[in-house]
């Protein structure tokens, strides 16, 4: 065999080893995936190198990014770019947009989140919680004076009422007494206190010109009502009356029976407010729309700014 061809036949042994140990090679890297047997006994090389070390090379691999590709650094100073910034409040606000064209009840959110007994049981689990609120702030305050659980709010507003209350009660007297049924009812009144006094009391009735003392005693009646000393002793009568109801324990002005009763009827009372069930029908987005432009304007670009302060 001449020389050019013995070269020409090595140089294509070389090319096939070199060819085939490199598709071993690369072959063994990666396959097979899985540890292979034969019975019980493990057949070597199996799984092949990377599938063996994975966890160790996913670590790695994790650690390098971490500390040379997305550094704290690097990320700041992504998110700081004014561009970047402007980008994400646009998608935000494309999205918000997006969602508020969609109408969606919190029925509908709970049955895709796969919770729809929390809103069968909303309704009698806030009752529970109320009632249970409730029996608390009794059990807590019963034996509290009235004027200790009230807040200092409404003692505010009632010694700033109390006068007015005064006045509007004696106007209402005066109109009366200075109407006819006023004078209907004084006259009834006088000739029942007459006729109780048996005989004697006829005989003042018989001395008396009935409608002339009746008209009398209702001008002064009308003249006392109208004197500020009245008003005086009214409010001060007021004032008086809550001192000493103020000062009563809790449950002696409203007894734990009727606590219970209270209870249930402000309970009711707000439950037929509240209307759940409507709200739960009523689309997310009709509560959201009215504050749209705000969302927009405020909040998107406030969070967009927490986010990069937050990173930094």
């Amino acid at each position: 065999m001449s020389d050019w061809m013995t070269i020409l036949f090595m140089v294509i042994v070389g090319a096939f080893i070199g060819a085939a140990t490199n598709f071993i090679a690369i072959r063994m890297l990666f396959r097979p995936f899985e540890a292979k047997y034969i019975g019980k006994w493990r057949i070597p090389f199996t799984p092949g190198v990377i599938p063996k070390r994975r966890e160790e090379l996913a670590v790695k691999i994790g650690e390098v990014v971490a500390e040379h590709l997305l550094t704290n650094e690097a990320v700041q100073a992504k998110l700081s770019e004014e561009e970047l910034r402007a980008e994400l409040i646009v998608t935000a606000n494309s999205l918000v947009r997006e969602k508020l064209v969609i109408t969606t009840t919190p029925r509908e959110l709970l049955v895709q989140w796969d919770m729809t007994t929390i809103g069968d049981k909303a309704h009698d689990k806030i009752a529970t919680v109320l009632k249970g609120q409730l029996d608390q702030f009794f059990v807590k305050r019963n034996e509290l004076a009235v004027k200790n659980v009230l807040p200092d709010v409404v003692h505010e507003e009632l010694a700033r009422k109390i006068p007015a209350i005064s006045a509007q009660t004696l106007a209402k007297i005066g109109l009366f007494t200075a109407s006819d049924a006023g004078k209907l009812q004084m006259k009834a009144m006088i000739e029942r206190i007459l006729a109780e006094r048996g005989k004697v009391g006829g005989m003042v009735g018989l001395f008396l010109n009935n409608d002339t003392f009746v008209t009398r005693m209702q001008k002064e009646v009308v003249k006392f009502i109208g004197k500020p000393e009245t008003e005086a002793v009214l409010e001060a009568l007021i004032v008086s009356e809550w001192q000493q109801f103020s000062e009563r324990a809790l449950v002696d002005v409203m007894p734990v029976e009727k606590q219970e009763q209270f209870s249930e009827q402000l309970i009711a009372e707000i439950m037929r407010t509240v209307q759940l069930e409507k709200w739960m029908d009523t689309p997310v987005q009709d509560w959201i729309r009215p504050y749209e432009q705000d969302i927009l304007d405020k909040v998107v670009p406030f969070l967009g700014g927490c986010g990069v302060a937050v990173c930094e």
